[in-house]
């Protein structure tokens, strides 16, 4: 982790979100929400991380954020939530964790990349786990929002 500050933080990845959100196709009027969402996983994730140094714990709780996020601007904006979340964890990807274990696995050094995959695998695990917490969570309040409005 670099010594910037958290703000710093916040607007490359909110930048380097709005870029794949352009990557992807998304609509133009999706670009900053879903940046911004970006932008705050990513700094709530590097701050868990001075906190606590747990990545797997960080990262859930970054990528649960952006679903979050992600659930309540689907239906302010009048878009599916998906826009916003891909987009969202694209900063929490451990991709350096990944680039290295195949480095080590190409090296020889196979103490070292069981050791960064099965971290990765965590982190991953952890991230998808945040979303489906999340997603899951906003299904099935509007699941009882309906059988509520059918009751009535």
């Amino acid at each position: 982790m670099t010594d910037m500050p958290i703000y710093l933080h916040f607007l490359y990845s909110t930048l380097a979100t709005v870029g794949f959100s352009i990557f992807l196709n998304s609509p133009v009027s999706t670009l900053l929400p879903a940046g911004i969402t970006g932008g705050v996983g990513w700094a709530i994730f590097y701050y868990l991380m001075l906190v606590s140094s747990n990545s797997i714990f960080s990262n859930f709780i970054a990528a649960a954020i952006v679903s979050l996020m992600s659930e309540i601007l689907a239906r302010k904006l009048k878009h599916p939530a998906i826009l916003f979340v891909i987009p969202g964890i694209i900063p929490l990807v451990p991709g350096l964790g990944m680039y290295n274990t195949m480095l080590y696995l190409v090296q020889g050094n196979y103490d070292l990349a069981i050791a960064t995959g099965a971290d990765v695998l965590f982190v991953a695990s952890a991230i998808a786990l945040g979303v489906l917490v999340i997603t899951s969570l906003s299904r099935t309040i509007s699941i009882f929002k309906i059988v509520k409005k059918a009751a009535k």
